[in-house]
C-alpha cells in the first residue's frame, strides 16, 4: 500500500505487516523512494501499521536493526515524523534530533539519517492542499515555504507534543485489530482532521528551534569515504584507496565511522556490499545463479560468502530468491 494509494472518499484501509527485509518495505511504501542500508547483522523484524484515507497516509514502524536511512519522501506531500519516547538521539539529515524534535520531510529533497536497533515511532504524510485548507480553516499563522525542498528537525512544544502522542495511541489502539478497509468516521476524523490540525499548531506556535548540525571535519570525512564505498563497492576499494579519498588516515577514518554509522568502515563496504548482492537476487529471480552476483560484487569464496549473507540477513541466497516474488 502505497501513499498513492486510490481509495474511495471515506474509505480508510489498514494494512499490519511485518517486513523481514528492506526490499519487502520498499515495494508496499512505493513513495518513499527508499534506499537504506542494513549496517548490522542479523534477520529483520520490522513490524509495521500503515494506514491510508484519500487524504492521509500514516505509518507506525518499529525496526530491531541498525540502518543507515535514504530517500525521498512521497511527491506532492509534506510528511512528519515523531519518534517513540524510548528513542535516543539521531543523526537526522546532519542534525542531532530525538523524540523532542518534529521531523519534517520533503519530497523536493533526500533525506538521510543513521537509526539504532529499536528505532520506532510515526509519520504522517498529507498533501500541500489538505494541509493548507486546515491552515484556513484554523486561521493559523503557517507558511510551508520554510520547508519547501529541505529536511528539518524542529524542537517542539512538551505539551503540544504530549498532545499529539495521546492521539496517535488513540489512532492506533483504534484499528490495532482492523486490518483491510473499515469506515469509522471518527479514525477518518482523527487521522485527517484532528491529527494535523494539531500539527501544524506545533508549527504555528512553537519557537521553531532547529536542531544543531552534526557536520564537523570527521562527519564530512566519513560522508566521503562513505559516498566513495558506495560508488565502488563492487571493486572492492582498499583501506588506502578509501581513507585517501577521504583525506584523513585510516585510523582518524575509523573512529568517524563508528561515531557517525556506528561501525567500522569495512564493516560498512561487506555491508554495501552484500546489500547489493541481495537487491539483485531479488531483481533477477529464480534462474540467476547465486555465484555470477556474488562474483560481480566481489565474492569469490562461495562458502563463506553464504556464511556472511546468512549472518547479515539471517537466511541463506537461495532463501531470498525463493521469497523474492519472482520465483
Amino acid at each position: 500500500m502505497s501513499p498513492e494509494t486510490s481509495l474511495p472518499e471515506t474509505a480508510i484501509e489498514v494494512v499490519h505487516q511485518t517486513f523481514s527485509s528492506i526490499d519487502q518495505l520498499r515495494e508496499e511504501t512505493a513513495g518513499w523512494d527508499l534506499d537504506w542500508r542494513q549496517l548490522d547483522r542479523g534477520p529483520l523484524d520490522a513490524p509495521h501499521v500503515l494506514i491510508a484515507s484519500p487524504n492521509a497516509f500514516f505509518t507506525r514502524f518499529s525496526f530491531n536493526r541498525r540502518f543507515l536511512q535514504r530517500g525521498h519522501s512521497p511527491a506532492g506531500r509534506l510528511t512528519f515524523g515523531l519518534l517513540g519516547e524510548s528513542v535516543g538521539e539521531i543523526d537526522w539529515c546532519r542534525a542531532a534530533a530525538d523524540n523532542r524534535h518534529l521531523l519534517i520531510f520533503n519530497s523536493g529533497s533526500d533525506y538521510e539519517s543513521v537509526s539504532q536497533p529499536g528505532f520506532n515511532g510515526n509519520t504522517m504524510s498529507y498533501s500541500e492542499d489538505h494541509l493548507e485548507s486546515i491552515v484556513r480553516n484554523l486561521e493559523l499563522d503557517v507558511t510551508f515555504d520554510r520547508y519547501r525542498n529541505v529536511e528539518t528537525a524542529l524542537q517542539i512544544d512538551p505539551a503540544g507534543a504530549s498532545d499529539l502522542r495521546q492521539h496517535l495511541q488513540q489512532l492506533n489502539r483504534a484499528t490495532s485489530a482492523e486490518p483491510g478497509e473499515i469506515g469509522s468516521e471518527w479514525i477518518r476524523n482523527e487521522l485527517e482532521y484532528e491529527i494535523p490540525a494539531k500539527l501544524l499548531r506545533l508549527l504555528a506556535t512553537n519557537p521553531q528551534r532547529e536542531s544543531s548540525l552534526v557536520d564537523g571535519f570527521k562527519a564530512r570525512a566519513a560522508r566521503r569515504a562513505r559516498d566513495y564505498i558506495d560508488a565502488h563497492a563492487s571493486e572492492s576499494p582498499t583501506i588506502q584507496e578509501v581513507s585517501r579519498t577521504a583525506g584523513v588516515s585510516w585510523r582518524s577514518l575509523d573512529y568517524a565511522f563508528r561515531e557517525l554509522f556506528g561501525v567500522t568502515p569495512k564493516q560498512y563496504l561487506q555491508a554495501t556490499r552484500l546489500d547489493g548482492v541481495h537487491k539483485d537476487l531479488r531483481r533477477r529471480g529464480p534462474d540467476v545463479k547465486i555465484a555470477d552476483i556474488a562474483n560481480a560484487w566481489g565474492f569469490w569464496h562461495m562458502g563463506q560468502f553464504a556464511k556472511d549473507f546468512k549472518r547479515q540477513f539471517g537466511e541463506l541466497p537461495s532463501a531470498t530468491i525463493r521469497r523474492s516474488g519472482t520465483a
